[in-house]
């Protein structure tokens, strides 16, 4: 695990801060800009404790900014989330337990006097550090760009309310990349992997790194405080590919509540779950290579929680 990582996300996020409210008030009133910064860490020590357990410390850190432009019948909506965890035990090595970088931008024009926009988006996903399988600690199975993920969609949004809104995207391209040809090889998060030589075994560099898939996409979101100092924020996407099994749609979904207990301190909870059929699991072989025999896509769930400091800048995003 490379500690630098974690130190960079930690000290980026401060550089929001050099924007004051007063300079914040020279930008034009077509420009709305802010965001907000947490910081969390726990530790466990324990001494001639009779019920068991090691000593464990465990931190995280993560950064959201926006901005946004609008005037007239036109919307520019673009956001940065970047996230970072992780838990160390007595004994052990430092593991991450959260992991994202994610960029978005989405541009509208309103149809007439409807709540209906012409839409275009991009949405780029990834991650900082290599992440390990809990039963194959030696070996990463992810790391920067490995998976990256550029989804571009054209269609339609529907804004009933400033706080809910769902995009449609019939002609949506997602290009999945995997730039680390150890990774590609295995043929991982479903690029096409390595040639396999007469006895099975993998021809190295001879994986594909990039992956492309042109299909449809319908994105829901959902931003609303639900009750005082309380914020519920909610993003479903799926996906469907037109050229290959278009009845199978992938899905993303993510959640984050926030209870803000005064303006330093918050607690939140991230929820999410994805299913992706090109994202295989596999069981080991006694020789500890992946056993594509027993390969299968499964939900994957995640759940993060936190208790810590946080500071909200700039303005609100409505």
């Amino acid at each position: 695990m490379k500690r630098y990582l974690l130190a960079l996300l930690i000290a980026c996020p401060f550089i929001g801060f050099s924007q004051t409210e007063s300079e914040a008030k020279k930008d034009t009133t077509y420009w709305k800009k802010g965001g907000a910064v947490s910081l969390t860490a726990n530790a466990t020590t324990l001494a001639n404790w009779s019920a068991g357990g090691v000593d464990s410390w465990s931190g995280g850190s993560f950064f959201n900014y926006f901005f946004d432009f609008k005037k007239g019948s036109t919307v520019w909506k673009n956001t940065i989330d970047m996230g970072f965890g992780f838990i160390q035990e007595s004994g052990s090595d430092l593991k991450k337990a959260d992991d994202r970088i994610i960029l978005t931008s989405q541009y509208g024009s309103k149809i007439g006097e409807s709540k209906w926009y012409y839409n275009a988006m991009l949405d780029f996903r990834t991650q900082f550090a290599e992440g390990y399988n809990v039963d194959d600690p030696d070996n990463y199975i992810s790391k920067f760009m490995a998976p990256g993920y550029l989804l571009a969609t054209i269609g339609f949004d529907y804004k009933p309310t400033d706080y809910f809104d769902v995009s449609i995207g019939p002609l949506s391209g997602k290009t999945t990349f995997v730039m680390d040809q150890r990774l590609a090889d295995l043929g991982s998060f479903g690029v096409e992997g390595a040639d396999r030589d007469n006895n099975g075994v993998i021809i190295a560099g001879t994986g594909q790194q990039v992956r492309y898939e042109f299909g449809a996409t319908v994105k829901a979101s959902f931003n609303k405080e639900i009750m005082k100092n309380t914020t519920l924020v909610s993003n479903l996407l799926l996906f469907s590919n037109y050229m290959k099994n278009p009845e199978k749609i992938d899905v993303n979904w993510e959640n984050a509540l926030t209870l803000k207990v005064n303006d330093f301190f918050s607690a939140s909870v991230f929820l999410q779950t994805i299913y992706d059929y090109d994202i295989k699991f596999y069981e080991n072989d006694i020789n500890g290579d992946p056993d594509l025999s027993t390969e299968e896509d499964r939900w994957q769930f995640k759940s993060v929680v936190g208790l810590g400091l946080s500071y909200k800048f700039g303005a609100k995003r409505s």
